[in-house]
């Protein structure tokens, strides 16, 4: 009798994590839409986990950059991989930005929604100039930067702190240790926390499914499919593509980072999947540790092409809904806004909603739609999401291949082991 009982939990814990978030997420859906707002309560828990993975942001990102800078072989690698990734960054930003405006053109969501809207034009917080963000990358205290999570800062703190360690050469040999150890803390204390994932997922999805059901969202769901269709494009016609172009194989790259794009799909925090996307470049796509643990972070932090995509799509909705005629013009300082506004949005669930009004502003639409918009956020961050922490690993990726990084070396059977290899529980417990 026990051991009947038993055995669902047995094979519950013999599946890779992988298969355990792909149940949950499933399991999540069913019980969102069958128990409705009963299962709002259930929240708590995704709370819970989301709140515990983002505690790992600072220390992953932060021991990730500063052993990254100490173990790249020359300081000229470093302005050169600076250079290629922030240049892969702009270009696949214009083009997610482009099939953003695109999508919204030929789908055209809003038309035709009789809706009384508020036709206010500014927002509580005033949007900082171009000179106010440069200088807002500088930590003021590295304390501060801490305690705020402010991922650019930290960034950059740990660039330069780095690069002291490595320029002072033989005598900071024992610092340099130690953040090479601590840094193998972390990241087992990532797979701890990561490895209650599938519960986590469970629970925000029945929140999302149970509170907005299938009913409420059908007068949106012309603008939630623009941004899903969207950013399909981007991974299949711009990443994919792209990869072909340089040599790489796009379905072995897709198949092998199917971790991270569940988990960031589900938690809609591409800086909170930042353990997972790592040990995923190092271990299925073979890229060094060192190159990784340089261009993931940054990536997280300039790197948002989905984040584009969904400007551009909610920018245009918000014209059609007050019935505003755009340009060819206004098309185009729409993509030049979402660029330069973007670039540096946290990494973090909501950011979008955060630059929305200064693309809106850049073309005279007002920003009465902005609740609107807020009310299906959640659904269109899990798409954006996606798309960030792939095209994350796909420029990583790409910029490994110029660098002489043999990625896809094993053809694919690291991907196999991963699916064969013993649950996470197992080996961090």
């Amino acid at each position: 009798m026990i051991k009947t009982i038993l055995r669902p939990v047995r094979y519950w814990l013999q599946l890779p994590l992988w298969g355990q978030i792909l149940i949950a997420l499933v399991l999540g859906m069913a019980t969102g839409l069958i128990g409705g707002h009963h299962v709002e309560p259930i929240q708590v828990v995704g709370l819970m986990f989301i709140h515990a993975i983002q505690m790992l942001v600072v220390p992953v990102v932060f021991t990730a950059i500063v052993c990254a800078v100490m173990s790249l072989d020359q300081l000229t690698q470093m302005r050169r991989l600076v250079l290629k990734a922030l240049s892969l960054y702009a270009l696949s930003m214009i083009l997610a930005a482009t099939i953003g405006v695109l999508c919204a053109i030929i789908l055209a969501p809003g038309q035709g929604m009789a809706l009384h809207l508020s036709t206010v034009t500014t927002l509580v917080q005033r949007v900082p100039t171009a000179s106010e963000v440069l200088v807002s990358f500088i930590p003021i205290s590295p304390v501060a930067a801490f305690v705020e999570n402010n991922v650019i800062q930290i960034l950059i703190f740990a660039v330069l702190l780095g690069l002291s360690i490595r320029l002072t050469a033989e005598t900071a040999k024992p610092v340099e240790e130690l953040f090479k150890s601590f840094s193998k803390v972390v990241f087992k204390f990532s797979q701890i926390i990561i490895s209650f994932s599938p519960y986590g997922v469970f629970a925000l999805i029945a929140y999302v499914f149970g509170r907005y059901g299938i009913v409420v969202l059908l007068p949106l769901v012309k603008f939630i499919l623009t941004v899903y269709v969207g950013c399909i494009l981007q991974i299949v016609l711009v990443y994919g593509v792209i990869l072909l172009a340089n040599g790489a194989n796009p379905i072995k790259f897709f198949k092998a980072i199917g971790q991270p794009m569940i988990l960031s799909f589900t938690t809609s925090s591409s800086a909170a999947t930042l353990p997972v996307t790592l040990k995923c470049a190092e271990e299925n796509l073979k890229i060094s540790k060192s190159m990784a643990g340089f261009l993931l972070p940054l990536g997280t932090t300039f790197n948002l092409n989905g984040l584009s995509i969904y400007l551009a799509s909610a920018t245009i909705f918000a014209a059609n809904l007050y019935g505003i005629h755009l340009g060819l013009t206004q098309y185009c300082t729409i993509i030049i806004t979402i660029v330069f506004t973007a670039m540096g949005a946290a990494a973090v669930p909501g950011s979008a909603l955060i630059v929305m009004g200064a693309v809106m502003g850049s073309v005279g639409i007002p920003l009465g739609a902005l609740p609107l918009i807020a009310g299906v956020d959640r659904l269109n961050d899990m798409a954006q999401t996606i798309t960030n922490v792939i095209g994350d690993l796909f420029a990583t990726t790409i910029v490994a291949k110029s660098e002489g990084n043999k990625v896809f070396v094993d053809d694919g059977e690291a991907v196999r082991r991963a699916a064969h290899e013993p649950p996470l529980q197992d080996r961090v417990l």
